[in-house]
């Protein structure tokens, strides 16, 4: 009986982390930005206008806070789209998305274990080293987009050593293909309101990466179980 808890009690913990993941990661989010939808399109479109320079500066920074703090990339990408040129917010943004990236790679390689568990918790970080000893270029090209998977591997990378050239190689070619599609977004969605807008961004594309990382893992297993 007390081993029958035990495990009822890690199932449920294990259940109880991935729906405070969840709501922190599309649902708060969304609380967050729902009300002030109006108020961002208009500010980022009024900064751009005033001085594109702060615009492109302010983009690079908030994107870069994204190794310590949890902020949508597709949110400052499509406010990016906003208040720049389509060329100029695609840059900015590949920009912060690249300085978080490589802020995540110099935690796992450089920062140490206290320091990295500090920052991204005991949970990512056991799943950082996990993960470390089978890293490639195409799985850290390929979960890029995927919300927290991504993040975990960059710091695997460090862990690891990959090397960095590779590591920037591959990683700069997601976030060049990522970068232009966030920036776009205002473009492509150019007769929606501002709310339909900043949700696609928000939550369209994350959940859209993550089922595809979630078919393609369970497409993985399947032949592994079959061979």
């Amino acid at each position: 009986m007390p081993a029958d808890r035990d495990g009822g009690t890690g199932t449920l913990r294990r259940w109880l982390r991935l729906v405070g993941l969840a709501f922190v990661l599309f649902v708060l989010p969304m609380l967050l930005v729902w009300p002030l939808a109006s108020f961002l399109v208009e500010q980022a479109a009024e900064l751009g206008s005033v001085s594109p320079a702060a615009a492109f500066s302010l983009v690079v920074g908030l994107l870069g806070l994204d190794a310590v703090a949890m902020i949508p990339h597709g949110l400052i990408g499509a406010l990016a789209g906003t208040a720049l040129s389509w060329p100029l917010a695609a840059f900015a943004t590949w920009c912060g998305i690249m300085l978080a990236s490589c802020i995540n790679y110099a935690i796992g390689r450089f920062a140490g274990r206290p320091l990295a568990r500090r920052v991204v918790g005991e949970a990512d970080l056991a799943a950082a080293e996990a993960r470390a000893g089978s890293l490639s270029g195409l799985i850290l090209f390929g979960t890029r987009p995927v919300p927290v998977v991504g993040e975990v591997v960059l710091v695997a990378a460090g862990i690891a050593r990959f090397p960095f050239r590779r590591f920037l190689l591959s990683v700069g070619l997601a976030n060049a293909l990522l970068a232009p599609l966030y920036a776009g977004l205002p473009v492509l969605l150019a007769d929606a309101d501002p709310e339909r807008l900043l949700t696609v961004a928000t939550l369209g594309i994350p959940l859209l990466s993550l089922a595809a990382y979630g078919v393609i893992r369970l497409v993985r297993r399947q032949i592994d179980a079959g061979q």
